[in-house]
Formats: C-alpha cells, sequence, structure tokens
C-alpha cells in the first residue's frame, strides 16, 4: 500500500508538471503569435506611412518644380509684361503664392520604434533600412522648408495688382537670387529621384500583409545598386536621354 501510494503520489506530480509546462507552453506559443500579428500590423501602417510620405515629396517636387518655371519665364520677359498674356500672368500668380506646407507623417514609425515589438524582428537589416529612410525623410523636409518654403513665405509681396506683384518680385533681388540659383542646382533635382529611391526600396521590403523580405547577403549590393539606377534613369531622363 505504501508503494503505491508513492507511485500514485508520483504519477499525481508528473501531471501537474506536464500540466503546467503545457499551460506555458500554449501561452508561450499565443504570445509569439499575438506578437507577429501586431508587428505585421504595425508593419503594415509603417508601408501605408512610407506609400504616403513618398506622394507627399513627389508633389513637394512639383510645386517647386512649378515655381521655378513661373520665375524663369517672368525672367525671361524683363519686365516687359505685355510679352506674357493678362490669363497667363494671373496663372503665374496664383502660381507663386500657392502653398502647401503640410507636414510628412511619421507616426506609425514613431509607434513602432517606440513598442517592444520592435525587438523581436530578426531581421535587423529591415530596422536598419527603415531606420535610414525615415532618417532622410525628416532631414530632406527640414531642408525644404528652411531653405524654400521659409523663403518663399518672407519674399512674396503683398500687392493685388498683377503687375505690381512682379515689378515687387523683380525689385527683391534676394528671391531673383534665389530662384536662379534654384533653377541651376543640381542638389535639389538630384534629392527628390534619391528620396524617392530611398522609400520606394523600402516598401519593396514589406508587402501589403505586413511580411517583410531582404536578402541579407545580397543586402548592401542590391541597395546600393537600386539606389543608383533609380538616380541616374532621373537623371538622364531630365536631361533628355
Amino acid at each position: 500500500m505504501k508503494n503505491i501510494g508513492w507511485k500514485g503520489f508520483f504519477i499525481n506530480l508528473m501531471g501537474v508538471i506536464l500540466g503546467i509546462s503545457l499551460t506555458f507552453g500554449v501561452n508561450s506559443l499565443w504570445q509569439k503569435r499575438e506578437e507577429k500579428k501586431k508587428t505585421k500590423e504595425l508593419l503594415i501602417l509603417v508601408r501605408n506611412e512610407l506609400v504616403t510620405n513618398r506622394e507627399w515629396f513627389k508633389n513637394q517636387e512639383k510645386v517647386i518644380k512649378g515655381d521655378i518655371y513661373v520665375y524663369k519665364k517672368i525672367l525671361e520677359t524683363n519686365r516687359n509684361w505685355n510679352t506674357i498674356p493678362i490669363d497667363t500672368l494671373n496663372a503665374y500668380l496664383m502660381r507663386t503664392i500657392y502653398m502647401e506646407i503640410s507636414p510628412l507623417t511619421t507616426s506609425a514609425w514613431q509607434i513602432f520604434q517606440n513598442s517592444e515589438l520592435i525587438q523581436k524582428i530578426t531581421d535587423k537589416e529591415l530596422i536598419i533600412r527603415l531606420t535610414d529612410c525615415y532618417f532622410w525623410i525628416n532631414e530632406i523636409q527640414k531642408h525644404l522648408m528652411t531653405q524654400y518654403w521659409d523663403i518663399k513665405i518672407k519674399s512674396i509681396p503683398y500687392e493685388v495688382d498683377t503687375y505690381k506683384y512682379f515689378d515687387a518680385t523683380m525689385n527683391n533681388k534676394e528671391i531673383v537670387f534665389f530662384y536662379t540659383m534654384t533653377t541651376t542646382n543640381d542638389i535639389i533635382w538630384n534629392i527628390f529621384p534619391l528620396i524617392d529611391a530611398i522609400i520606394e526600396f523600402n516598401i519593396n521590403m514589406l508587402d501589403k500583409n505586413g511580411n517583410y523580405r531582404y536578402d541579407m547577403d545580397e543586402k548592401d549590393k542590391v541597395y546600393e545598386s537600386f539606389i543608383e539606377a533609380k538616380v541616374d534613369s532621373a537623371f538622364q531622363k531630365r536631361n533628355g536621354n
């Protein structure tokens, strides 16, 4: 009887241990599944945010190119406003006072960056590329704000009459110099295809379901060749090749 008692106790003990182990195992699997699900959800938000920011930069490029085109035409007239039809001149006026300075969206990345889930990503190269991408996004936005929009806001003359507006503009030597410099400055033209390529590369690493893919062995080669090809293509297109 004594042996049977110890045997029963041992069996019960093993049952308890197995039950605890099974419970912890199930909980661990459930936790990992939830972490994976939440990570994917956040990566989907980051991907969508990058798509939105890519469009933001494309819009900024269009606005700046439109401004440069207008001031190039205005400078070419040498104050001879009669060479430009008044409707066109009025359209130029609306173009130069047009503003679109909404800030970039980076909330999804900030949430992901500050969450514990970022530590669960096994592919650290993904985090490096995303961190690098958002660094450039913020840096270029700051550059545009200080080197373009701030100058444009300060230099706009407050004249209602179209002719007086452009007279006042031409009297402002700083803005004439600014737009002339911008027209011939390769930096402003190279910065947009560069950021576009960086964002596109990161979008391509993530799919719409939050999965990510990146060849660790070829990471530097693939990334650098992708960026170089995109910038070269934009340069050739700009020069009509």
